[in-house]
């Protein structure tokens, strides 16, 4: 849920969090004019509106007499602080957070408790890739991006005043020299299984039966191409003729076009006609949505699958692959698809280069001719 004014008191701010706490902050102007926001507490430590309220009328108090409210006795920042910090304020679905939250207690906190450094990151990701059950150096890695984006997210507040030195930057330039060559690609999963045309046929078929917005999301991913959060994310409003504006949150949420195909246009058509431009095409949540889709894949394709089988086993992600790789398969030039991926790097698109055509044949047969 998004930060609200309280109705009662001036500057104060509630902010309802995933697990059904509240937590309480309140802005001031300082010495220099400048909004500051001050979170003060959660509503399950005791804190709330009245308390508040009376630290902001003491803060700006001290403000009028020339004071730093700021400048206050020195305490020792724990890491925890900076991390509730992000997880609390940060714009996340209740779903991501509660996966932020979920991940924090049951593999981090016990490292970075009290505090981080980049050792600590290198002796966290060792204790679990050796684990009874290890997780897979991408999992481990995406958690160490969640700490460096908690340090970034933190260190970009002024009312922040002691920082927190990004250790995780520390780390990324530690393993460009320490990190073997073979060790880096084994951290990269090589999805690259898509689905044939009778699979795709065999998955439109299966849809149908289930909610609608399973049939619609499947429809659109292989119209589009676009990340699952991306599609989940679109408005009424980002819908014209047949094209529709894409916000990619992997991206910095940037946005671009993507083009949708007569059997989407049909099954949007018939979503949308009675919403209103700003609502969502979907009723069903992200998590809701992935879950049930992931269930029908299963039962679909990946029966006899182990569950740790990162290049055979479909997954959402793999309508994405299927998208791409059926392009290249028909001919598209590479630089095309990296437009209509909203890929950065022309590289990132060329893992799907063996799937032309002429994959150089033509070319081979041709060179002495």
């Amino acid at each position: 849920m998004a930060r609200t004014k309280s109705k009662k008191y001036q500057g104060v701010y509630l902010n309802k969090l995933a697990n059904g706490d509240i937590s309480y902050s309140f802005s001031y102007k300082d010495a220099n004019n400048k909004m500051q926001r001050v979170t003060v507490g959660k509503k399950s430590a005791g804190i709330n509106e009245v308390y508040t309220y009376n630290k902001r009328v003491e803060t700006i108090n001290k403000v009028r007499l020339g004071e730093d409210p700021r400048k206050t006795k020195k305490t020792k920042l724990r890491f925890e602080d900076v991390w509730e910090h992000y997880v609390t304020n940060k714009a996340l679905s209740d779903a991501i957070r509660k996966d932020y939250q979920g991940r924090w207690k049951k593999h981090m906190q016990q490292d970075f408790q009290e505090s981080i450094s980049m050792e600590k990151l290198i002796s966290f990701r060792k204790r679990l890739q050796e684990a009874e059950k290890p997780l897979s150096d991408r999992s481990i890695d995406m958690m160490i991006g969640m700490l460096g984006s908690a340090i970034n997210y933190w260190n970009a507040k002024p009312q922040n005043i002691e920082k927190v030195h990004n250790c995780v930057a520390d780390l990324r330039a530690y393993d460009r020299d320490h990190v073997t060559k073979k060790e880096k690609r084994k951290r990269k999963v090589q999805r690259d299984r898509y689905l044939t045309t009778d699979e795709l046929q065999l998955l439109k078929d299966a849809v149908k039966d289930l909610h609608p917005d399973l049939q619609l999301f499947v429809s659109l991913s292989l119209s589009t191409g676009a990340r699952l959060g991306a599609i989940m994310k679109i408005q009424v409003k980002d819908i014209s003729d047949n094209q529709v504006i894409i916000v990619d949150e992997k991206d910095g949420d940037e946005r671009y076009t993507a083009y949708i195909n007569a059997e989407t246009k049909a099954l949007l058509d018939k979503k949308i006609s009675s919403l209103n431009p700003n609502d969502n095409i979907f009723t069903l949540t992200k998590f809701q949505l992935q879950k049930r889709l992931q269930r029908l894949l299963n039962q679909l394709f990946n029966k006899g699958l182990e569950s740790n089988d990162r290049v055979n086993r479909v997954v959402v992600h793999t309508l994405r692959h299927t998208f791409a790789s059926h392009l290249v398969m028909k001919g598209t030039p590479l630089l095309v698809v990296q437009k209509l991926l909203n890929h950065k790097e022309l590289e990132t698109t060329a893992r799907y280069a063996h799937l032309a055509p002429d994959a150089g044949e033509t070319s081979v047969m041709e060179l002495w001719s």
